[in-house]
């Protein structure tokens, strides 16, 4: 499942929210990371959501011995849908990079704000201190 046409559509998508203005440039960045993580997540969720283990992991009735799907596991944060068979084989059905850009994103994201919430502190410091 490692489609990197999604992930280059939901950069482009992000990319959208982006406006540079002059004074402006770190919200635009804040936004186009927020709309990013927001579609990645949204993306993989919906990959762990409709990953049904009997479609996306079948056992190998073919195969002898019979290889049959031990566990099946998956979460919502990080994002992860694994199935593993009785040989030792495993099976992840979220696409490679969904958790790297969603990580990406928040680091991104959190960054941006704490040096925007930096630098309006310093500006108000300096505005009350001038007078």
């Amino acid at each position: 499942m490692g489609s990197w046409i999604l992930a280059a559509l939901c950069l482009g998508y992000g990319l959208a929210f982006v406006r540079v203005q002059k004074g402006r440039r770190l919200l635009g960045l804040i936004k186009g990371s927020t709309a990013t993580g927001a579609a990645c997540y949204l993306l993989g969720w919906l990959q762990v959501f409709f990953a049904f283990p009997s479609h996306a992991c079948p056992d190998f009735l073919e195969m002898r011995p019979t290889v049959h799907v031990d566990p099946y596991e998956d979460s919502v944060f990080p994002l992860q849908a694994t199935c593993y068979w009785d040989n030792g084989e495993q099976k992840e059905l979220v696409s490679s990079w969904i958790n790297p850009l969603l990580f990406t994103c928040m680091a991104a994201t959190l960054t941006g704000c704490l040096v925007m919430l930096a630098a309006l502190t310093y500006r108000r410091y300096r505005q009350e201190h001038t007078r």
